[in-house]
């Protein structure tokens, strides 16, 4: 019995190591199709995460750790599983469960501080003050399938959770259209695309809930290579380079 206990044990150990992502191997970072966090490369900006990414690069680079962006923008679902299996190293702009805490890593620091928003029609004037206000409006609320936002919201009973968008445009669309009164996701994303929509919509000015987004990491990394990531990002939090790219996208 003890010999096979060994044997099983020596499997797992090599299973882990061939698994694991070697300390000298380019790491990988993931794109979300997530505005503002991320944009396409023909509409010529630069989302908060991809300006979190370059300055660690250019600060990774000094410490001779090879870092590729991949160009490509994936839904989160699918980053999920690429950081799971290892295809992807990093990502940045997620949010913190325990389901994913099972997962995969999670970096010493948050990158910024989201608060989750509703999108209401511009002829709706009710204003929820809270969940609970939400528990006994009855109201359908469309929120973006996988996020750990929705994640949060369907815990609360008597909330009507209508998760099947996997596109965020489609829920505004959907809002002013009028086949949902309210579409539920964070400040980040919301503000930005109720700014640019002419759409006939708008933000309740209720703040149901601030939390924080970090950055993902897969657990093939090393702990070198988790040290290394977040050494480089606590030297951002020190010298205050990440507060100035929060304060891009911020405005409290």
């Amino acid at each position: 019995m003890k010999i096979i206990k060994t044997y099983y044990a020596y499997i797992f150990l090599f299973s882990f190591f061939a698994c694991s992502v070697p300390v000298n191997a380019e790491l990988i970072f993931l794109k979300q199709n997530s505005s503002p966090k991320y944009f396409a490369k023909d509409e010529n900006k630069e989302g908060i995460c991809e300006l979190i990414y370059k300055e660690m690069v250019t600060r990774l680079k000094k410490q001779t750790v090879s870092v590729s962006i991949d160009p490509i923008l994936y839904p989160v679902k699918r980053i999920l599983s690429m950081i799971k299996s290892g295809e992807g190293q990093v990502f940045c702009g997620a949010g913190r469960n325990k389901k994913r805490e099972a997962l995969y890593s999670y970096s010493k620091s948050p990158v910024y501080q989201p608060s989750n928003v509703l999108v209401m029609h511009q002829d709706d004037t009710y204003i929820a003050k809270d969940y609970a206000d939400l528990q006994s409006n009855e109201a359908i609320i469309g929120a973006f399938y996988g996020a750990s936002s929705t994640t949060f919201l369907k815990t609360f009973e008597g909330v009507h959770v209508a998760d099947h968008f996997t596109e965020v445009n489609d829920g505004l669309l959907a809002v002013a259209n009028k086949k949902i009164p309210y579409f539920y996701y964070h400040d980040l994303g919301l503000t930005y695309l109720v700014n640019q929509s002419k759409l006939p919509i708008k933000l309740m000015p209720t703040k149901f809930r601030t939390y924080q987004h970090w950055l993902l990491y897969s657990k093939t990394l090393s702990e070198k290579q988790i040290s290394q990531l977040d050494a480089v990002l606590d030297s951002m939090v020190n010298d205050g380079s990440l507060l100035t790219i929060q304060a891009t996208f911020f405005n409290n």
